[in-house]
């Protein structure tokens, strides 16, 4: 029984996939209405889903009336040539790629399926999560079918294992609509060897973020003046947030690894290529490597991105906000210092079509799936309220994250370690 009721879920959530998949690719909406689902039905779904004729029990047919319906069945029609819908792949495809959750969806596959969350890593924003909003189920509109999405659940082909990989997804208004990232168990595995080993994981966020800021100097005059930070005073903070005990404990491997992923981290956020990077920007994204709760790290980045201390970011500051966390996200989730598996890793459009791991093309993703979700933050507040700020507070965005956010900016999850590096006791 267990194991029908497993190809049953797994069945209902491949053919969701496919719906929603033709649905963005067609649309570039991740709502459905019932009418969208029946041309994806005579589009080529009704091959997906078959079962779905059995509906009609007058399509049922039992042994005693075989002969009966045998003398009066119709010739058979000729096949009608369906056109391939382009772009797209088949659950089969070793690159398969997922389309987007909906809006109101919770997609809680970081959170490993056979632990229980422990309760001290469950922040205030969680708790918020955990209730569905009386104000959306209001506003939800009533054809709309809404599809819950778990990457982790779908048909696998025989003979291929499961994939347990971590997978998110980064909507765009560029070309390219958008971005699908796999992460590997092997690879998050390797990942966490080297922030156990270091310290980092152990290390406070926001001490590691003031070490680094304590680093910067002053660069340009005026106007143009930045506040920066060398290569060599990068590696005096790191050296001092992992002090000897965490250097002296880690492997040489290990050091090299973390040393390299370090440079590339550096260099990522070195826009101008000048060798001075923001020190704001790059001290608020090293704390997705540090100890701390999602919503600890987002405040005190908020706070710290805050440069005239009026409690508010505007567009552009907090497009900067969001887009230090993707750099060093997608950074790590593409390594090619980390241990990968060909299979599972992937980095990919929309389409299908993989990207290669650039500091150009991840630049290129961190930028817009900001851009978009800054888009996504302002229209929702702006829904909110009747009158129309250029800047919000971070009140102001916790308020939209918790209504609607958390669906369009899922990868917002992984700044707490807990949820995808750490997901057990064991580990920490």
């Amino acid at each position: 029984a267990e194991a029908v009721g497993r190809y049953i879920a797994d069945t209902a959530h491949m053919v969701a996939e496919d719906v929603m998949r033709y649905q963005w690719h067609t649309k570039k909406r991740n709502r459905v209405d019932f009418d969208e689902f029946g041309e994806w039905y005579n589009e080529g779904g009704f091959e997906t889903a078959p079962w779905l004729e059995l509906l009609d029990l007058k399509k049922w047919v039992l042994m005693d009336d075989v002969e009966k319906v045998e003398s009066h069945r119709q010739p058979p029609a000729a096949p009608v040539a369906l056109a391939p819908r382009p772009g797209l792949l088949s659950p089969g495809d070793p690159h398969y790629c997922p389309p987007p959750p909906p809006d109101g969806a919770f997609d809680d596959s970081f959170l490993d399926e056979n632990t229980l969350m422990p309760m001290d890593s469950i922040d205030e924003m969680d708790f918020i999560l955990m209730q569905q909003p009386s104000e959306d189920k209001e506003n939800e509109g009533k054809n709309d079918i809404r599809l819950a999405y778990s990457p982790n659940r779908r048909l696998t082909p025989r003979g291929r294992k499961p994939s347990n990989s971590l997978k998110f997804h980064l909507v765009t208004h560029d070309e390219e609509g958008g971005y699908v990232m796999s992460v590997s168990q092997k690879r998050v595995r390797h990942f966490r060897e080297i922030l156990v080993e270091s310290g980092l994981a152990k290390f406070d966020a926001e001490e590691a973020c003031r070490i680094i800021l304590s680093k910067a100097k002053k660069h340009g005059r005026g106007r143009t003046a930045r506040n920066t930070i060398t290569k060599n005073d990068f590696d005096s903070a790191m050296r001092s947030i992992m002090g000897a005990k965490g250097r002296n404990s880690m492997s040489v491997n290990t050091q090299r690894t973390l040393s390299d992923i370090l440079a590339v981290l550096f260099s990522l956020f070195d826009r101008k290529q000048d060798g001075r990077p923001e020190a704001l920007q790059i001290a608020c994204g090293f704390t997705l490597l540090c100890k701390g709760k999602k919503s600890d790290k987002l405040e005190h980045a908020f706070e710290v991105l805050d440069l005239d201390k009026d409690g508010k970011l505007t567009r552009s500051e907090m497009a900067n906000y969001l887009e230090s966390f993707l750099c060093v996200l997608l950074s790590v989730a593409t390594s090619s210092h980390l241990e990968e598996d060909g299979t599972e890793d992937s980095f990919l459009v929309m389409n299908g079509r993989r990207m290669e791991s650039t500091p150009d093309s991840i630049l290129q993703a961190a930028k817009s799936a900001s851009e978009w979700a800054v888009s996504q933050a302002w229209k929702g507040h702006q829904a909110s309220r009747r009158d129309v700020e250029d800047a919000l507070s971070f009140d102001d965005f916790a308020d939209w994250y918790t209504r609607k956010g958390f669906g369009n900016i899922p990868w917002l999850e992984l700044l707490d370690l807990r949820k995808w590096v750490f997901t057990s006791n064991e580990d920490r």
